[in-house]
């Protein structure tokens, strides 16, 4: 029978992956059997130990009330008495039940005759003897008097006391000695590992490595040109099957190399094959935009002639609008176009129904870097767009629907907190305080997801105004201060006299800032320093200056852009994850001291790109981050810079 290289080094695992089940299941039993011994000194003797500690205390004070009242003579029952006897039956029934260990309902019932005695003869001293005169003294300090009995009930709480305290040093012990001797069985069990596993990878390495050498020599061969190369084979397995592959992959070369037309030929072929298995649109253009290759998906979608084979269609091609200038800077240039976006999207009917596409224009060189032509590709996106579009309509009604019953819940604990429907205990009012925070919390995120459902769904134009950006800035500013301080941020603002007002939406501008000056105080260390500038385009501005400040055929001033600056002296962002900072849901992974949702910074690029601006992010880790909003300028206000 011949064993597949799978089967045998399945085999070899085994015994492996057999002792590591071992080890992983005794370090549960062992695991949980140091969870059973903490549980029990926790769960049976903490509880009898703060029990009789404070019905000492307890005791302790109505002995005090009794000393008081025979240096004061006091002739009626002192309310201490009654509230320090309440305490004192408290920790008793805690006691009485909470008795975990042998001899210890003895104690327990001698305590509570004890007690009882002690109550009587307590009443006895203040309701039935005169305040002065020797009987109160005689019942206090006389024989079998209130002075013996505090004695008896203190030495048998204290007896109560030492036998939970040494049960869990005992307890204490034996949990020691479980983890000693899961130690010495682990490090026991860890050699054995590592033993086999030395054993196994020197048996897996002697049956793999030797065809690997044999054929890794041919490949190198044949890299060189000599294709007259075979690869014994040795076995039946997954190795020999590999080298009989190799060896019928040369032969093949072999016979390629001897017709190079057949070989051009069929890489045409398969080519011309290749685009066409694919179901969405695909055409190469040539560096004059004329159509040499498309697919039937391209031919039905975008009307294109089919052309014959070799040959380039004998027009250019007349592209969508949307892909004119992107497939002339892929010829022009050779700057590709992948966009991510559905803003990029080219809408299409195909087979009667209207699609959506997503481009994809890669420029094609030859090896001296010559634009040959570029290929282009319209992926199919109609199902994901409305899968995004039902995604964004879910997140906006249920984050509208939670909005309201959160709110609810944020009014009844502030009424609660506030004690207008009666008093509160100090653990009610912390879990009311943790619930609050919470419902902040959470408020705080559905909040951030309707916002961005909003300004995903675009059902509405944004009310824009004109607009000062120091006053959208000193605002933006003063609402972070607070936490900037408490941090121990520098807060800087720098703003260039004589800005011009934007078109904006103060309160969505505002939001925006907001969420970039929050992050740049939380990912800033204390002794740190942000900033906050504004201040017009230097290249827009040089423009200016060369160009003169209007438009001589119509008039008007050139359009000009303001930049806001947020900028800190934080830990940064890796140069790996800077493309996907403005995401949604996607946090730097190791660097949120704090929790989030990850839709910060994607609700600020929706604001931003609402008010037809664009933000950016420049980061190094170590030298802190700043991140640019570019607003347009009102036209009208250009003037006055």
């Amino acid at each position: 029978m011949v064993s597949s290289l799978r089967f045998r080094i399945v085999w070899m695992l085994i015994p492996l992956l057999g002792l590591l089940a071992l080890l992983g299941g005794s370090g549960i039993v062992l695991l949980g059997r140091l969870g059973g011994s903490i549980d029990a000194i926790l769960r049976e003797n903490y509880a009898s130990v703060e029990a009789m500690q404070r019905l000492q205390v307890a005791v302790t004070q109505i002995d005090f009330s009794f000393r008081l009242a025979l240096a004061d003579h006091e002739d009626k029952l002192p309310q201490e008495f009654v509230d320090e006897w309440r305490l004192y039956d408290k920790w008793l029934d805690v006691e009485e039940h909470n008795i975990t260990l042998p001899h210890e309902q003895e104690m327990v019932d001698q305590l509570v005759a004890l007690t009882d005695a002690y109550r009587r003869q307590g009443k006895t001293f203040f309701l039935k003897l005169p305040a002065t005169g020797d009987q109160r003294r005689l019942a206090y300090h006389g024989p079998g008097g209130l002075e013996e009995q505090f004695a008896k009930i203190k030495n048998t709480s204290g007896e109560i006391l030492d036998l939970n305290q040494q049960n869990m040093h005992d307890a204490d012990r034996a949990a020691r000695q479980t983890a000693h001797e899961s130690l010495i069985g682990f490090a026991i069990g860890l050699a054995a590992t590592a033993a086999l596993a030395a054993l196994l990878a020197w048996q897996t390495t002697r049956s793999l490595l030797w065809p690997l050498q044999a054929m890794t020599q041919s490949a190198v061969a044949i890299g060189a040109g000599n294709l007259d190369q075979m690869v014994p084979v040795v076995s039946r397995d997954e190795l020999g099957q590999l080298a009989g592959a190799f060896n019928d992959m040369v032969r093949q070369l072999r016979a390629y190399r001897e017709s190079g037309y057949a070989r051009l030929l069929r890489a045409q072929r398969t080519s011309q094959a290749t685009i066409d298995s694919f179901p969405d649109p695909v055409l190469v253009v040539d560096s004059e935009g004329r159509v040499e290759m498309a697919n039937p998906a391209a031919q039905r979608t975008l009307a294109i002639p089919g052309a014959a084979e070799g040959e380039a269609s004998p027009l250019p091609w007349d592209p969508p609008e949307a892909l004119r200038q992107p497939l002339g800077e892929a010829l022009r240039d050779q700057r590709p176009f992948l966009p991510e976006g559905f803003d990029r999207l080219v809408l299409l009917s195909r087979d009667g129904q209207d699609r959506s596409f997503l481009p994809r224009i890669l420029p094609i060189q030859d090896a001296a870097h010559n634009t040959l032509g570029a290929a282009v590709l319209l992926e199919d996106v109609t199902r994901f767009r409305l899968l995004d579009q039902v995604k964004s309509d879910l997140i906006a009604t249920v984050s509208h629907e939670l909005k309201t019953p959160l709110t609810s819940i944020q009014l009844a604990v502030h009424l609660l907190l506030e004690e207008a429907v009666g008093p509160l205990s100090p653990k009610q009012t912390e879990l009311l305080l943790d619930a609050r925070d919470n419902a902040n919390r959470l408020l705080s995120r559905v909040n951030s997801l309707l916002d961005l459902a909003r300004l995903e769904q675009q059902h509405e134009r944004l009310p824009l105004s004109p607009l000062a950006p120091a006053e959208l800035l000193q605002t933006a500013a003063d609402s972070v201060r607070p936490r900037a301080e408490d941090k121990g941020v520098k807060l800087v603002v720098d703003i260039t006299a004589d800005l011009p007002r934007v078109a904006a939406d103060a309160a969505r501008l505002g939001h925006a800032l907001d969420n970039l000056l929050y992050n740049a105080v939380t990912y800033t260390n204390r002794g740190g320093r942000v900033s906050l500038t504004a201040k017009v385009e230097p290249q827009a501005a040089a423009a200016a200056e060369a160009d003169g400040p209007t438009d001589g055929a119509k008039g008007h001033a050139k359009p000009r852009s303001v930049v806001i600056e947020v900028a800190d002296t934080g830990r940064g962002i890796p140069p790996e994850y800077l493309p996907r900072v403005f995401e949604r849901f996607f946090r730097v992974p190791g660097q949120s001291p704090e929790g989030g949702t990850g839709l910060g910074l994607a609700i600020v690029r929706q604001i931003v790109e609402a008010h037809g601006g664009h933000v950016t992010c420049d980061s190094q880790p170590g030298s802190g981050t700043v991140f640019r909003i570019t607003l347009p300028a009102l036209a009208n206000e250009m003037s006055k810079v």
